[in-house]
């Protein structure tokens, strides 16, 4: 029988992988519960998505209607009205074993009805004719909360909006003053905007003529600290017949960044290199070669990153200055002069971009390579890439 993977990384996890977060998912159950609207905050690969997953299961299993729904494919208003219905019906359906709902009663106060379609397993799709919604988007986001609050009779009720982000590119002025309207207008919903773009989300949810401004509590997620992710990670060895002694773990949890998603993949790496070794202890050995093993089999992902910024080569020579050098000085004359760039807003307009690429991240004052094992494809090819 195949052994059951240890560590999980690329997609949510569920527990047995979920790590720590225990005081967040406390603070998000009890806001939710209450009908408070909150603002989520962190970077790609920290476990937001996780964190958000596993408060609605703990929710859903209290009797509580939590949709969710994933706003990162929507580029028009349509699609986002859609994502957001088709959430909060599959929601307030439930389980095809246990619907407590018929689709005919969840529709039938929909001011615009959808197209329906049902699969073989009983889960339900949804889409929005463009040209019958027009300008009613709004309508059927809105109608989509009150049926989310009707089927929540005696508690509050839950939708996220994870990837909240895109919302700021969707319209010729964005989109987020609708959600404020929104936000005011529910009743009994806790609304939840989620969002891993740092910038983007700062201008909508935070100072002076931001549409969300002030209307949820804010929760910003760091890294896991090194103590509980080396005892998670001493753990799930042990789960695979494997020990991993505490030094290595926080060799990993270090050579990884610090972040979640790239902690469990050098792990698993490492863990792969020490059965091939036959060795019943992952060693520092292990480590380094699963990290290698790791940038050898995405080589060809990062050479692609890199070269799809041929365009502009000062952004391949700041990408390439932050591997061998995080710096906070990014606008000092050293690093101008180190990547050949004659100001100061050439280097924010490649930063800009290289976010946005999420190949460049900031934690506090310091940029760096926010991948560690394209950090290290970057360091290993010669100067003349």
């Amino acid at each position: 029988m195949e052994r059951p993977v240890p560590y999980r990384f690329g997609a949510p996890v569920y527990r047995p992988w979920f790590c720590d977060r225990e005081a967040e998912l406390d603070v998000l159950c009890s806001r939710m519960r209450a009908g408070i609207h909150l603002i989520v905050l962190s970077p790609r690969r920290y476990g937001k998505t996780s964190l958000l997953l596993q408060a609605a299961d703990i929710l859903e299993r209290d009797g509580v209607h939590s949709a969710y729904a994933n706003l990162l494919l929507a580029t028009t208003e349509v699609e986002l009205a859609s994502i957001i219905l088709q959430a909060v019906v599959r929601s307030v359906l439930g389980p095809v074993a246990r619907r407590r709902h018929s689709l005919e009663d969840a529709l039938r106060h929909l001011r615009i009805t959808p197209k329906v379609s049902v699969g073989p397993d009983g889960a339900v799709s949804l889409g929005l004719d463009p040209a019958v919604v027009g300008t009613s988007w709004v309508d059927v986001i809105t109608d989509a909360v009150a049926l989310l609050e009707r089927a929540s009779v005696r508690r509050s009720a839950v939708l996220v909006f994870d990837e909240f982000q895109v919302v700021a590119g969707i319209g010729r002025r964005g989109v987020g003053g609708a959600f404020k309207a929104l936000a005011d207008a529910a009743r009994r919903t806790s609304l939840v905007f989620s969002g891993s773009h740092l910038a983007i989300m700062e201008q909508l949810t935070k100072g002076s003529g931001a549409p969300l401004h002030g209307m949820g509590e804010r929760v910003v997620l760091d890294v896991v600290p090194e103590d509980p992710m080396a005892g998670y990670l001493q753990r799930r060895a042990r789960s695979a017949g494997k020990t991993l002694p505490k030094p290595v773990a926080r060799e990993i949890y270090a050579q990884a960044g610090t972040v979640p998603n790239y902690v469990q993949q050098l792990a698993q790496a490492a863990l792969e290199a020490a059965d091939a070794a036959d060795a019943a202890t992952i060693t520092p050995a292990h480590v380094a070669a699963g990290f290698d093993t790791v940038v050898e089999r995405q080589s060809a992902v990062y050479a692609q990153q890199y070269e799809d910024l041929g365009g502009a080569p000062a952004q391949q020579r700041i990408l390439r200055t932050l591997a061998r050098t995080p710096t906070a000085s990014v606008y000092a004359k050293g690093f101008l002069d180190a990547v050949h760039v004659a100001n100061a807003n050439a280097v924010t307009t490649a930063l800009r971009v290289l976010d946005n690429r999420e190949l460049v991240t900031r934690r506090g004052s310091t940029w760096h390579v926010a991948d560690p094992f394209l950090r290290r494809w970057l360091t290993a090819q010669s100067p003349a890439i």
